[in-house]
């Protein structure tokens, strides 16, 4: 659940960052489990305990045979990956699960992304545990509670709650192999109420680029928005079709391959116009949104594409092949 850049795949009102893991050196003994030494070293923090229980420097996951790619059953999350100990690899998770559980926010479908170092879509995590009725009736009045604060689907968002917050999702089809990895989310519960379909498939393609396939049927147009949220600044090209996100020397590429019309935008962090706004949040003010906005929907296929901007010739653009054909 931890990428390239050490920072954990994060929903709900967690954080990214690791925290401590000097009892790792113990399990990694207890149980036989070299690579759980291996990981405290590579990510923990020193501390006298970790002196306590420090053993060797353990085995790495590749060699432990670990895979690359996992699906972590009934919480519903799959995280995939190009390389267990590059620094530079493609790490990508997306969650489904509940939005019942405790702490949840109303982020079914949402994902991260790491290339290059850098993490670019990131998870805000959570707000002021103080803010009134923070775990109460006015829970998803916050925006890093609600869905438009994630990097997911947002659907009639002048209707209430951005999702059911009693849905469920779960990981409909998984599967790994080294030319192509993926993970299909069924939504449609988060979204009853304004359509009969949606589901997300995220798929890694020859362990460097990432597709974020969304399908959505409604019996009656309804307004879509797609969101992710970016440290890094955005440039957009060819009409709006292709972003460039840049982190430093880094950069990575974003562009829709369907459908037609679509194009991005880039926004703040903060609410749609149609959103409440209560006062005391954090700031967002160093991320922003690169978005899609199509108003009228009734069936749609959206697919955007990820690639790293590194010294390899850039790849074509995948064929996109309906979810159902994964």
């Amino acid at each position: 659940m931890t990428g390239p850049t050490g920072r954990t795949f994060n929903f709900s009102d967690s954080g990214d960052r690791f925290g401590r893991a000097e009892c790792l050196y113990w399990l990694a003994r207890r149980f036989d489990r070299p690579v759980y030494a291996w990981f405290a070293q590579k990510l923990g923090k020193p501390s006298a305990a970790a002196m306590v229980w420090y053993g060797d420097s353990g085995q790495d996951p590749a060699a432990a045979g670990l895979p690359l790619d996992k699906h972590w059953r009934h919480v519903e999350t799959v995280t995939l990956r190009s390389h267990w100990t590059d620094p530079d690899a493609v790490f990508v998770g997306v969650q489904a699960g509940s939005n019942r559980v405790n702490h949840n926010h109303l982020d079914l479908g949402s994902f991260v992304l790491d290339a290059s170092g850098h993490r670019w879509a990131v998870d805000l995590g959570a707000d002021n545990y103080n803010l009134p009725g923070y775990f109460g009736s006015k829970r998803y009045t916050y925006y890093r509670l609600r869905a438009e604060g994630h990097n997911t689907l947002v659907v009639n968002p002048a209707d209430g709650p951005d999702q059911d917050p009693r849905a469920t999702a779960a990981i409909t089809r998984f599967a790994s192999s080294p030319e192509w990895a993926y993970a299909i989310a069924d939504l449609t519960s988060a979204y009853a109420k304004q359509a009969g379909r949606v589901e997300r498939g995220v798929a890694l393609r020859d362990r460097r680029q990432v597709i974020v396939e969304d399908e959505v049927d409604a019996e009656e147009p309804v307004d879509l928005w797609w969101f992710m949220h970016t440290p890094a600044t955005v440039a957009l090209e060819a009409d709006g079709r292709v972003a460039t996100l840049q982190q430093g020397e880094a950069k990575l590429r974003a562009q829709i391959v369907a459908p037609a019309d679509a194009r991005f935008e880039v926004r703040p962090a903060e609410p749609l116009a149609s959103s409440p706004n209560p006062e005391g949040q954090r700031s967002n003010r160093d991320v922003r949104k690169l978005a899609v906005h199509l108003p009228e929907v009734r069936s749609l296929r959206l697919a955007v594409v990820f690639t790293p901007c590194d010294e390899g010739p850039e790849p074509p653009a995948p064929e996109i092949k309906p979810l159902a054909e994964w």
